[in-house]
């Protein structure tokens, strides 16, 4: 019998996480979102990418601040995922790397999604400290629990 260390399922949706990134075409970011039924099924995943159809090689449009008129963020990607194949979200775990937006946060509540495991909010960042205490905030206040790895 060979021996290995088979990886827990945080360790293992936010491994699939990292690839679903690769598919992002932001030259600057790439985050990826799974989110994941109560026994453990893959119900949507999502990118930070372009809006369906809209044209995706317009230099202007992969640079901020155009960009962020044009390229959606991959929770609310995942969540729109689902939506389209209507696929229910209620009880389910987001995962991803980066911490949420207010607007992705909102979506997150919106949808019935439970629970969330993200990358540790920067409150102290100048342009997203303050946004991410009041998403910290809702989430206390919704009773959604977040997972950063800081617990």
């Amino acid at each position: 019998m060979i021996n290995r260390i088979v990886p827990g399922w945080r360790e293992y949706f936010l491994s699939i996480v990292d690839v679903i990134a690769t598919r992002s075409k932001d030259p600057h970011t790439q985050v990826g979102c799974v989110i994941v039924g109560p026994d453990h099924e893959i119900r949507s995943t999502g990118y930070n990418g372009f809006v369906r159809d809209a044209q995706d090689r317009i230099p202007e449009r992969l640079n901020g601040p155009e960009k962020y008129f044009w390229i959606e963020h991959a929770e609310r990607n995942a969540i729109y995922n689902a939506a389209r194949m209507g696929t229910p979200l209620a009880g389910c775990h987001l995962y991803l790397r980066w911490f949420p937006c207010m607007d992705c946060a909102r979506a997150i509540v919106q949808s019935g999604i439970s629970e969330v495991t993200a990358g540790p909010p920067d409150l102290t960042n100048e342009r997203w400290g303050e946004e991410f205490k009041r998403v910290l905030e809702l989430f206390v206040e919704v009773g959604i629990p977040v997972w950063t790895g800081t617990e």
